[in-house]
């Protein structure tokens, strides 16, 4: 849910398949365009992204909303309801494991809650 005061600036819906992650990665990249918060939203929304097409396995689409006024706000949500986002250690040369660190180090402020639909896991950038 987009909090009271912020600004919509879009939102994508699309099906829960590795190929679709370039394609919203671009939407927020084009929904942010020209703001200074534009790079670091990319990054953790596509981070958060690949985290729902892969670890939702019982989600058939993501939708991927993008709010701005006093922050960027973007949501991940994902029409899954098993598990809860979790964090993962990771070592050595591990690809995986590192989304929510980034997230942690990066975002202004981050959470996701459980809705009755699936999940949403969400971050806000600082403007």
């Amino acid at each position: 849910m987009t909090p009271p005061g912020d600004a919509a600036v879009g939102k994508l819906t699309f099906p829960r398949r590795p190929e679709e992650v370039p394609a919203a990665r671009r939407f927020v990249r084009g929904a942010l365009a020209g703001h200074p918060a534009a790079r670091d939203g990319e990054l953790l929304a596509c981070e958060l992204i690949t985290n729902a097409v892969q670890h939702a396995t019982d989600a058939a689409q993501v939708t991927v909303r993008v709010s701005c006024r006093h922050r960027v706000r973007i949501e991940v949500i994902d029409d899954g309801r098993k598990g809860v986002p979790h964090w993962r250690e990771s070592t050595g040369w591990n690809e995986g494991g590192r989304g929510f660190h980034l997230v942690d180090e990066i975002a202004y402020r981050w959470g996701f809650h459980r809705e009755p639909t699936g999940t949403c896991v969400w971050f806000e950038l600082a403007s």
